[in-house]
């Protein structure tokens, strides 16, 4: 477990237009703003987006399954922001949903305004907190805190337990699995 400790900074209410794309304006504003680490809260309508509703299979590093939705789609999700290469590294999740459909996952790439998307930037200051690739999972996480917690968290849990390795959890139960075939029929209607 890695945190990192700040203070609330400037809050922002923002409002992105009808065939706006919502990430490239986010992205934009942030910039302008001069905001390094904070969160988004955001709701409204996309017409059209990608997102990645999980991996493909469960393995490291993941293949990101994505989906694309269009059409309308009501939305709602949240955001952060950390430092990363080449300025802040927004990170969203969302849920969309239409005419009793729903897809949950990481807006990626493109998501365009259907009518309009409210969101609400909150800035934080005084965070040790920047977003890096991580080879292992092939992926950009969060780094939280500075370089010695993090080392004297390791070392307390190596003195602890007589080893830094990281414990894993208990494999799940057969019956935890969703029934005969169903977790097929789910992967396959939402490929696209």
């Amino acid at each position: 477990m890695q945190y990192a400790e700040g203070q609330m900074g400037r809050i922002f209410v923002v409002r992105i237009d009808d065939q706006e794309d919502f990430l490239v304006s986010m992205r934009r504003f942030v910039s302008e703003k001069g905001i390094h680490a904070g969160s988004i809260i955001f709701l409204g309508a996309l017409m059209n987006g990608r997102m990645v509703t999980g991996p493909e299979e469960p393995v490291i590093p993941p293949l990101p399954h994505f989906v694309l939705f269009e059409g309308g789609w009501e939305v709602f999700g949240v955001g952060t922001i950390y430092p990363g290469e080449g300025g802040p590294h927004i990170h969203y999740h969302a849920s969309v949903g239409r005419a009793g459909h729903a897809l949950t996952g990481c807006l990626r790439e493109q998501a365009t305004t259907y009518l309009i998307i409210e969101a609400v930037v909150f800035e934080f200051f005084g965070l040790q907190a920047r977003r890096e690739f991580d080879e292992r999972t092939q992926t950009h996480l969060p780094v939280l805190g500075n370089q010695e917690t993090r080392v004297d968290e390791k070392a307390k849990e190596s003195s602890q337990s007589g080893s830094v390795e990281e414990k894993k959890p208990p494999e799940r139960e057969q019956e935890d699995e969703l029934p005969s075939g169903l977790a097929d029929i789910i992967r396959d209607l939402t490929r696209r």
